[in-house]
């Protein structure tokens, strides 16, 4: 095959040798839409030449000197066109670079090899690893095409994204070339005009300063800056334009087009990756109908507590795993079981948690059931409705009216049964403590170790398809069943430890002092010295560890650990950005040495109970750190899950995809059954339901509660333009510039002036966007709405009118920006 293709030879099935940019100007060229003429240098291309210069006397580069000469040589732009970009989820808007009013055969040749460079730049990259997008399949075409002198540029959404009625189209326009709509350097005009008939049904004319030309950024006439860029006339050619494109394509496009010399040219059209505020309502009225057939009809309240905590948005194979691994019968269901609980069957398969829009809610009517099946313990539906924040950390009580008629009938009989139930259960609780330690340390550990270490050994690409699957479901039934019984129980074993101690220091101090004196005591409670990964952090920023040393340790460990999605630090061994930076690991707090000593004398405890409390708190401390151990080593056996899925991933081509599957569903992929529909659509719904706001505490009588914003009262409000849709509170970062070192630890709210391509990287940790300028269709509000983050932009000198650190509640709907303190 040629190393480039001109549009006309581009044909439908050419996505994987032009990428998704290249086959979309060649469809729409051969359909006789208008598209300046140019050429691909296709991604065979890219993979044989790549890295090396392309000059006068190389063969690539002596074809594109030529193909250049054919166009006319003169202005072009020369575009990246990556082979998984402008598809039907995500649309890799900026991702990669773009030249505009390139000259001359040596400068075009130039712009194709930093057009390939920039596909490992790190916001190509960020945007990909947060997409779930793998890197191995992915190319780089590159399309050079005659550059248009536009007057006027911008961009068309032929469904307006924020009408739910979607009878109307959305355009942003600006003076000049397109790159200053994109790029969020103006707020740009915006009209919103009827699909059907082209009619202006809203206009809103900006104040536009500066342009972008060939030669540059300039300033806008001081005549024309408050003009509107389009009349009526040309918003009503280019809504005919867009229903060609869309007509084209059968679906609802976004469209980068430009006005020179009396017409419309179509630069870009690419699927619309986005919902729509229909299609936003429609999941909604999905996930509640789902929760309403959950609920109890006494009553379900749901919680965002506990496995939230290390599980915040798990992907559909990470949910489908840990949702096992979670119930009745999994490792957490039968560490309860060893430890004299009788859990109610009817928890085997769903266990306690249920996926709310997206995250992990404690279902309070199911939890009580995960200990005793018979007992009628309940969270009272009324009193947490009167108290909402006490479902944050409930304690569940027992409802006497549920006891029914024969408990009252037989209570001579079934109390000292239950009684004596009671007493087996506590009894086998601290036979287990008493022994489990050195077992666990001597023996669990040992074993799983060796054979974890083993199954890192082998060869994956020497196993077939089948035996991959059985590979998985071992190292899932080996780690997250046998072994996670045992690693489990260090945490319940310390919170009956913590919940004792607490009851002895109550009775001395109260219920308010004793908490807060429990908690001092075990300040500084560490894991087994191989490993603290806290001191592992600690030791590799003083120099005391090295890199090598470090992985060797830790490399199964990472960000976001428990998402099977995320890569291992070991993956990431050849990255830059692979750990917390020196100042987060030195901020962690070092505990007071003497707090045991400070807290006796607080007391006044006699010799005797000092000596019983110690040893409690002894107790109380092995447990803990042997928490983070046996976390440690579950994790090993969780790298090794995560390895097998990317092996699959990898062996089918999914970039990514494997992540969007469930465990059930690779026995189909592995016979030839093509899932990408499936996992796009997946893809896409996750997208959306991250975007719906769910308050922490979720009651089935007001499952209307999930989308609905919460109003502030007495907080400063300010008004700017909605751009992608959601609520989000966090604390700001206000930045003037693109600058990744020594981010906060938790998520933000980024402020900035607009963003570009470069500002990628930091929308990864991101919870939501503000920006002075940008309008609907700029790369900012592209990216934000892929990446769920809600987003407001035409705020004056908002980056002066908001300090980092600030508390921020942004509603991208409505397009407000709350300041909470």
């Amino acid at each position: 095959m040629s190393d480039l293709l001109t549009f006309d030879q581009i044909r439908p099935d050419d996505v994987e040798t032009v990428g998704g940019k290249g086959l979309s100007l060649g469809l729409m060229a051969t359909a006789g839409l208008p598209v300046p003429p140019g050429f691909c240098v296709t991604s065979e291309a890219f993979r044989r030449w790549r890295g090396q210069a392309l000059t006068n006397h190389h063969e690539l580069g002596q074809q594109i000197q030529s193909a250049y000469r054919e166009l006319g040589a003169g202005l072009v732009a020369v575009r990246s066109s990556a082979t998984a970009e402008d598809g039907a989820v995500t649309s890799f808007a900026g991702q990669q670079e773009t030249f505009l009013g390139v000259s001359g055969e040596s400068a075009v040749c130039d712009a194709v090899g930093r057009c390939w460079e920039s596909l490992d730049s790190e916001r190509a990259t960020a945007y990909r690893r947060h997409q779930g997008v793998g890197d191995a399949g992915v190319a780089m075409a590159v399309v050079v095409q005659r550059l248009v002198a536009a007057e006027v540029a911008g961009v068309l959404f032929t469904r307006d994204p924020m009408d739910p009625d979607g009878d109307r189209m959305l355009i942003e326009a600006s003076w000049g070339l397109g790159e200053s709509v994109v790029s969020g350097r103006v707020t740009p005009d915006r009209f919103a005009v009827d699909r059907q008939t082209g009619r202006v049904i809203d206009r809103h004319v900006s104040v536009k300063t500066v342009q972008v030309t060939a030669a540059g950024t300039c300033p806008v006439p001081a005549d024309k800056q408050a003009v509107a860029c389009l009349d009526d006339n040309q918003l009503l050619q280019l809504a005919e334009l867009g229903r060609r494109v869309e007509a084209f394509y059968g679906s609802a496009r976004d469209v980068e087009w430009a006005w020179a010399d009396g017409r419309f040219w179509l630069l870009q059209a690419r699927p619309i990756t986005t919902a729509d505020a229909g299609e936003r309502e429609r999941v909604r009225r999905e996930e509640i109908a789902a929760l309403a057939a959950k609920a109890d009809p006494r009553g379900t309240v749901w919680s965002r507590f506990n496995l939230s905590e290390i599980l915040a948005e798990p992907m559909p194979m990470t949910w489908a795993v840990v949702k096992r691994f979670m119930s009745g019968r999994g490792g957490f269901g039968l560490m309860f079981r060893d430890l004299g609980y009788d859990p109610d069957p009817s928890l085997d398969d769903d266990g306690v948690f249920d996926l709310v829009c997206g995250r992990p809610y404690c279902n309070l009517s199911r939890e009580p059931r995960l200990h005793y099946k018979e007992l009628p313990f309940e969270h009272p539906f009324a009193v947490l409705k009167k108290a909402p924040h006490k479902a944050l950390y409930p304690t569940p009580v027992i409802n006497h009216a549920r006891l029914g008629w024969r408990f009252w009938l037989f209570m001579p009989v079934t109390l000292p049964l239950m009684t004596l139930k009671f007493m087996k259960a506590d009894l086998r609780r601290q036979e287990v403590a008493r022994t489990f330690a050195a077992r666990f340390r001597d023996e669990t550990v040992p074993a799983f170790l060796r054979a974890a270490e083993t199954g890192a050994q082998e060869d994956l690409g020497q196993l077939d398809a089948d035996a991959l699957l059985q590979r998985l479901e071992h190292w899932i039934q080996r780690t997250l069943y046998d072994f996670a019984r045992e690693s489990l129980k260090p945490t319940a074993l310390a919170a009956f430890a913590m919940a004792s101690l607490e009851q002895r220091f109550v009775k001395m101090v109260g219920p308010e002092k004793a908490q807060q004196q429990v908690r001092d005591l075990i300040m500084g409670v560490s894991a087994d010295p191989q490993t603290d990964l806290a001191h592992g952090m600690r030791d590799l920023a003083a120099g005391r560890l090295d890199r090598t040393a470090f992985l060797q340790r830790f490399g199964h460990r990472g960000s976001q650990e428990m998402e099977l999605a995320n890569p291992r630090w070991s993956e990431l061994a050849d990255s830059g950005a692979w750990l917390p930076t020196e100042a987060a690991v030195a901020t962690q707090k070092v505990p007071e040495a003497s707090a045991w000593e400070r807290v006796v004398a607080e007391v006044r405890m006699v010799p005797a109970l000092q000596k019983m409390l110690k040893s409690d708190l002894d107790t109380l401390h092995q447990f803990l750190g042997l928490r983070e151990t046996a976390k440690h080593y579950l994790l090993k056996g969780y790298a090794l899950i995560r390895r097998i899925l990317v092996e699959l991933d990898g062996r089918y081509r999914l970039n990514g995809g494997v992540f969007f599957l469930t465990p059930d569903e690779l026995p189909r992929l592995v016979k030839g059954e093509d899932l990408t529909a499936l996992i796009a659509e997946r893809r896409r719904r996750r997208t959306i339901v991250l975007t719906l706001e769910v308050p922490q505490v979720l009651f089935s009588d007001d499952l209307e509660a999930i989308g609905r914003a919460v109003v502030v009262e007495g907080a400063d409000t300010l008004q700017g333009v909605p751009l992608s849709a959601g609520v989000a509170e966090a604390p700001a970062l206000v930045l003037e510039q693109p600058l990744t070192a020594n981010l906060p630890h938790e998520p933000y709210i980024l402020v900035c002036p607009s963003t570009d391509p470069a500002w990628v990287p930091l929308f990864v940790k991101a919870k939501g966007l503000v920006m002075e300028t940008g309008g609907v269709l700029s790369h900012g509000a592209i990216v934000a709405r892929e990446f769920g983050l809600p987003a407001v932009a035409g705020l004056s000198a908002v980056q002066r009118r908001l300090k980092t650190g600030q508390r921020l509640r942004v509603d991208g709907g409505s397009g407000t920006v709350t300041v909470l303190d």
